[in-house]
């Protein structure tokens, strides 16, 4: 768009150059060698800026996503919504769960996913600990095996 306003403001302005400049020339031989500067100039002056706006116009389109993509349907955003609030509570219930177990974690991450029968898998389980609780890695992975039916990954930080 921005090569287009290029185009016409460079028409526009050429326009009032050339109608100014002859303006002022009165003599008839004179006048018709501005006339022909003039024309070449006008010629110059049109054929940069389209040349501008052509190098600038790209036209692949099949680089940008159409609606259809961009569109989410009720049923993907509440399918959506229902793994992340599943996701926040699993990773809360293993917080809890080992926190009764008198272990802390830093951190546990869950993944699910959404089989086609519209039921939620978890997918793995990542659990991060600090230095000084890696001799309950054994007891953390019966712990989570025993209460997820996932054998967890089981990372030091």
């Amino acid at each position: 768009m921005n090569g287009i306003f290029t185009v016409i403001t460079a028409i526009c302005a050429t326009t009032l150059i050339c109608t100014l400049v002859s303006n002022f020339v009165s003599d008839g031989s004179t006048k018709k060698i501005i006339n022909l500067v003039l024309g070449a100039f006008i010629i110059c002056s049109l054929i940069v800026p389209v040349k501008n706006a052509l190098t600038q116009f790209d036209v692949n389109i099949s680089e940008y996503e159409t609606a259809d993509d961009l569109t989410a349907t009720d049923d993907e955003l509440y399918n959506k919504e229902i793994l992340n609030s599943t996701k926040e509570n699993l990773e809360k219930s293993l917080t809890d769960i080992l926190l009764q177990n008198s272990i802390k974690i830093n951190d546990g991450k869950i993944i699910l996913a959404l089989t086609d029968e519209n039921s939620i898998i978890i997918s793995s389980i990542s659990i991060y600990i600090s230095k000084e609780y890696m001799q309950y890695t054994d007891l953390i992975s019966e712990i989570v095996l025993q209460n997820f039916g996932v054998m967890p990954n089981i990372m030091t930080e």
